[in-house]
């Protein structure tokens, strides 16, 4: 009788009231997707990466992209956009999104790959007006996507997923004398020291057209199978792992990559610089690892589970300021003197998803220590990202690897010993507040 009761009064109200069929489910979260060429033409370009590397670029193997996802949340907006750029601070996207757009956040996620142009530390190596045309056709083709993105607003569905496969190793590895040395050649593939295998992944839906129409990928590790020598811009292997993703959905739906923490992560198909290297052996490494990440993508998309609950959307955007850990400057060129700033940003999405986001080049364990007490159910970090801060803060050490040292630990690293959890805490903290979760007066 009761049942029966209930199932007149649904009736009576949807009739009453005309409630359309799933208005229960209806998103207030929309989404808006763009994908561009920032493949710079033209001579006079340097790539990043490798100090040894003095000449510029002699072509392009493969192009270079730009991939804006826009979300907006009852008028809350943000965009995250991948790059297939080295590394790229800008404040006037950030700045330009939010008076032309209305995009509060901008987060531009470089995928690190070492065959795209460097704009930030060669600027001695170009001729000055050229260096600023590319930056500038790169920050206005940026801009251009994400208004692209923002004028085409889809009523949005999201879910994610976890891959898992190891294709990178830790270079930093132990020796007798309790200190750590890079290992950047790795022909046997030995995975020294701990990785993160996890692929966090994140599909955007068209929610009225049932329709995969953007997918996120996460994972840490650094985009070198190229190597020192090649003089060709690539996007390394995130080129091929996005092009068989994109492929792979019908209809095409475009793939954003998402770099980790992946500062001491090589990947275990790692082009060694070696004479009898050559440009045809690294490619197809690059093409390897790629498409293998990318069939774990495809994978786990199979498993993919809707995030649910109620739409939200929230973040908090902060410049932090550490002591720099030198005394006295190196002989590097790069060296910063005095404090280190380090623009920050922490997303939460539908208060299942929580995403930290740091520029420079952050140490694994950084990684497992936020996706360990995070207290959402899908983290994500991402490093080598901005949020409209114009300063990079280099490598990124947690504190163990402060004290043993190596490459990125005691040399291309300047933000003082415990920076790195700093800066953890800090997302930590922010993503707790944003959940509500801390009192606001003792308990009784």
């Amino acid at each position: 009788m009761r049942g029966s009761t209930l199932v007149c009064i649904g009736l009576f109200l949807a009739v009453t009231f005309h409630i359309p069929a799933g208005a229960a489910e209806v998103s207030s979260l929309r989404a808006g997707v763009a994908k561009t060429d920032i493949t710079p033409r033209g001579g006079g370009v340097y790539l990043g990466g490798y100090d040894s590397r003095t000449s510029p670029a002699v072509g392009v193997h493969d192009p270079l992209f730009a991939r804006a996802l826009v979300l907006d949340c009852d008028g809350r907006r943000m965009a995250i956009v991948s790059l297939d750029l080295i590394w790229f601070p800008s404040e006037r996207v950030a700045r330009e999104a939010q008076e032309k757009y209305a995009v509060g956040l901008v987060l531009t996620a470089a995928s690190h790959s070492h065959a795209t142009p460097d704009l930030l530390y060669s600027q001695h190596l170009w001729k000055p007006d050229r260096f600023q045309e590319v930056f500038r056709e790169i920050e206005d083709k940026i801009l251009a996507a994400i208004g692209q993105a923002s004028a085409g607003l889809f009523r949005a569905r999201l879910s994610t997923a976890r891959g898992d496969i190891t294709l990178g190793y830790n270079r930093l590895v132990m020796q007798p004398d309790g200190r750590r040395k890079p290992l950047f050649r790795n022909p046997e593939r030995i995975p020294y020291g701990p990785v993160d295998p996890t692929v966090g992944i994140i599909r955007v839906e068209d929610a009225d057209a049932g329709t995969t129409r953007a997918v996120l990928v996460n994972y840490a590790c650094h985009p070198v199978c190229l190597g020192p020598r090649n003089l060709e811009m690539s996007a390394d292997y995130v080129g091929p792992m996005a092009d068989k993703v994109e492929k792979g959905i019908k209809p095409q739906a475009f793939c954003l990559f998402m770099q980790g923490a992946g500062s001491n992560i090589n990947p275990l198909f790692v082009g060694t610089g070696a004479k009898d290297e050559t440009n045809e052996d690294c490619f197809r490494r690059a093409k390897v690892m790629g498409e293998l990440l990318a069939d774990e993508v495809l994978r786990a998309l199979t498993h993919a589970r809707p995030v649910g609950g109620p739409d939200e959307l929230q973040w908090r955007r902060r410049t932090m300021t550490f002591a720099n850990r030198w005394k006295e400057p190196g002989s590097e060129y790069y060296m910063p003197a005095g404090p280190i700033e380090i623009g920050a940003a922490s997303v939460l999405i539908n208060r299942r998803i929580g995403i930290m986001a740091i520029p420079g080049e952050p140490h694994l364990s950084l990684q497992m220590m936020f996706k360990r007490d995070a207290p959402v159910e899908f983290p994500l970090f991402l490093g080598y990202t901005t949020c409209g801060h114009p300063k990079w803060p280099e490598y990124i050490p947690d504190i163990r690897a402060a004290a043993e040292g190596g490459y990125g630990a005691a040399r291309r690293t300047f933000i003082e010993v415990g920076g790195g959890e700093r800066l953890v805490n800090q997302a930590l903290i922010d993503l707790y507040d944003m959940k509500g979760m801390f009192s606001d007066k003792p308990e009784k």
